[in-house]
């Protein structure tokens, strides 16, 4: 079985419509983006919960789009506020909603594409915790924590398992309100390649649970900060584990 890895999609949407037109016919996502993005689900009190998500968006995508969504691996990818230690600390504050009265006067950053998200982006986001922030950056994320680093904006809109999280010595908020639903991380794949294919469902297995939001944080680090080739990481994170 030969496979093609396409990389770089701009943003989930990208993705889908590269499903729907068998130019991919496999990929990693998450169940939260999904769920609003996909699915157009809003994320009620009775949808925070992780497996109601996932169930839901498994048996959606089987009978819409043929799809198998196979367990998730492990780790939830959700989106949190980081901020440098020092401004942590000249704050006092921990919780999201605590930065209401200091927002007006600070900037943020974040992906393009969570602006215009819709369900979960950030217009929802920023009214449902009532932040009116003096500028809102779009930039991409390898421009977004040097820009906090460098201080040209006070906080910046994160990945929980981005690895320059460590890396950059930053500090996150608590999203005390539970605005984002679960974006668990699953293999979504075509049910007819897998009907050609089984093994492939065997193959990935091994890996169904074993990857913890920590786990994944040190695979991104190596990737983003230290400069390590995605390839050569995945394939000694296999090798440690005997799984190839």
């Amino acid at each position: 079985m030969t496979v093609d890895h396409k990389r770089n999609f701009q943003g989930s949407s990208a993705t889908q419509q590269a499903l729907e037109s068998g130019d991919v016919q496999m990929y990693n996502s998450y169940t939260g983006t999904q769920f609003t993005g996909v699915l157009g689900m809003e994320v009620t009190e009775e949808w925070k919960n992780q497996d109601k998500v996932f169930e839901y968006v498994k048996d959606q995508y089987h009978e819409q789009y043929g799809v198998k969504v196979l367990e998730p691996y492990g780790f939830n990818n959700t989106y949190i506020i980081a901020l440098r230690q020092e401004t942590l600390d000249e704050l006092g504050i921990e919780k999201t909603s605590e930065l209401v009265s200091y927002a007006p006067e600070m900037s943020i950053a974040t992906d393009p594409t969570f602006i215009e998200r819709k369900g979960d982006g950030w217009n929802e986001f920023a009214e449902t915790y009532g932040l009116d922030f003096k500028e809102v950056v779009g930039m991409s994320y390898d421009l977004m924590y040097q820009a906090l680093k460098n201080k040209e904006v006070e906080a910046a809109v994160a990945y929980s398992t981005d690895g320059r999280i460590v890396a950059f010595d930053l500090v996150t908020l608590e999203d005390n309100k539970n605005f984002f639903p679960p974006y668990d991380c699953a293999l979504f794949i075509k049910e007819d390649l897998l009907e050609k294919y089984p093994e492939i469902e065997e193959i990935v297995a091994p890996l169904i649970g074993t990857i913890d939001e920590n786990v994944m944080s040190d695979l991104n680090a190596q990737v983003d900060s230290e400069q390590k080739d995605p390839e050569d990481v995945a394939r000694t994170f296999l090798e440690e584990r005997e799984l190839i």
